[in-house]
Parts: structure tokens; C-alpha cells; sequence
């Protein structure tokens, strides 16, 4: 069930995964978004995504592109097929408006314990698995450029209990001091690997207290977006799945 927490906060427990996510607008409205979608009871599709501009009009075009997504994920789709409809018809109407929009998607299924991920013109998504942190090679044209998604292939990781997935817009590591300098992935990814032990949401708590700090909570010039997946333990103490085969 996934859960309002007040602003542009989200929460869900879903398939073996906790996820927190949060939007902090620049302006009144942005036009970053995220979103989970449950499919089934052991499929969850993960969006995450930044429209150019901000403001009304970046954000009428984000929600244009989350009624298309939506849409898609009701016709039994694979990540690949919609971005493709995505592009085709979100992104026709982007080049129209003389905008573009980025966007990573994720599906996670609980049976393979398997998360697929790919990625138009957005930051990849950034695994940590006990010390270990991979960074998935997904790329992409963004959406608006072209009809048709052009980009690297799928890649699919298969999660462990405990792992944590990152996934954020520009705005979060391109947030500045007071001094002009950026607050950073390397940073982003310390603070991470430093509380992975955490819940998603006291993860997520932890990484915007940080963030604030740096910025001195000055007003940003971009809307920041921050996205937590983490690997849960199944009923029993044990993950679900194939782990350990």
C-alpha cells in the first residue's frame, strides 16, 4: 500500500521493498516526479524523472507524462515497451512544447529477487550492496528528442536482503553552499554507505538533514528529487527467491 506522508512525500512497502521518496519543488510547482506502481503483489515499477523548466508548465507536462506511464503499466509491459509508448507519445508532445524530460525506470520482481532498470537521459540508479556500490551502464536519449527510445539495453541486478537503491534528480547533487560548490554523488554516496543499516524512510530523513546542512537550507535554483528502495527481509528472518543458489 503505498502512503501519502504530506507534501510531496510518498512511502510504500511493496513485493519485499521499503520505499521512501520525497520532491522538493523549486518554484511552486516542479516538474520532477516519481512514483510507485504495484503490479500484482510481487512486481514493483519504480519512476523517477526531471521535465525541463520548472514552474506550471514544466509541471502539467509532468503529469502529462505520468498519466501515459501509468497507462502503460496497466498493459503488461516491459520496461523497454514503455519507454518506448513513452517516447513515442510523451515525447511527441514534449518536442512540441519545445521541452525534453529525462527519466530512470525500475521494475523490481520478488520471485528472482531481480531488479531490471533503464534509463532516459537521467542519472543512473546507485546500488549498495554490503561494501559494495554499483552504478548500472544504463543510457538513453531523454524524452522529447526523438519518437523512438534509443539507448543501451536493460541491465538487471539481482538484490540481496539489506541492499539500498538510490535514485535522485540533478537537483539533489547539484545543490551549492553558500560557497557555489556542490553538494555531490561522491558525498551522496557516503552518507548512504555510512546508513545503510537504516529503514528507507530513516534513510531518506538522514540524506535530506545532510543535505540541508550543506545548503544552509537556502533556496535552490532546481527542484530536488530523492528516491529510496530497500531490500526487505522476507516473514521468517529469510529473503524470497533465489538467493544463495
Amino acid at each position: 500500500m503505498s502512503l501519502d506522508t504530506g507534501g510531496n512525500g510518498k512511502q510504500i512497502i511493496h513485493a519485499g521493498i521499503q520505499g521512501a521518496g520525497c520532491s522538493i519543488p523549486a518554484d511552486l510547482e516542479g516538474g520532477d516526479f516519481f512514483d510507485f506502481i504495484p503490479l500484482g503483489e510481487d512486481q514493483l515499477i519504480v519512476a523517477i524523472g526531471d521535465v525541463m523548466g520548472k514552474g506550471m508548465r514544466a509541471a502539467g507536462q509532468m503529469k502529462e507524462l505520468c498519466t501515459i506511464l501509468h497507462a502503460c503499466t496497466r498493459k503488461d509491459l516491459s520496461l523497454l515497451e514503455i519507454i518506448n509508448q513513452l517516447a513515442a507519445i510523451g515525447g511527441k508532445q514534449l518536442h512540441r512544447a519545445g521541452s525534453f524530460a529525462t527519466l530512470c525506470l525500475i521494475s523490481y520482481e520478488r520471485q528472482h529477487n531481480c531488479l531490471t532498470c533503464l534509463s532516459a537521459g537521467h542519472p543512473s540508479p546507485v546500488i549498495f550492496s554490503g561494501r559494495n556500490i554499483h552504478v548500472p551502464r544504463v543510457r538513453g536519449v531523454a524524452l522529447g528528442f526523438l519518437e523512438e527510445y534509443q539507448g543501451t539495453r536493460p541491465e538487471q541486478v539481482v538484490l540481496s536482503c539489506g541492499d539500498v537503491v538510490i535514485l535522485y534528480t540533478d537537483g539533489l547533487v547539484e545543490a551549492r553552499d553558500a560557497n557555489g560548490q556542490n553538494y555531490g554523488l561522491n558525498r551522496l554516496k557516503e552518507i548512504v554507505a555510512a546508513n545503510t543499516c537504516l529503514d528507507a524512510v530513516e534513510l531518506q530523513e538522514v540524506i535530506l538533514n545532510d543535505l540541508f546542512t550543506f545548503t544552509g537550507c537556502r533556496q535552490q535554483r532546481d527542484d530536488v528529487t530523492l528516491v529510496i528502495l530497500k531490500k526487505e527481509l522476507e516473514k521468517g528472518g529469510e529473503c524470497h527467491g533465489n538467493q544463495g543458489e
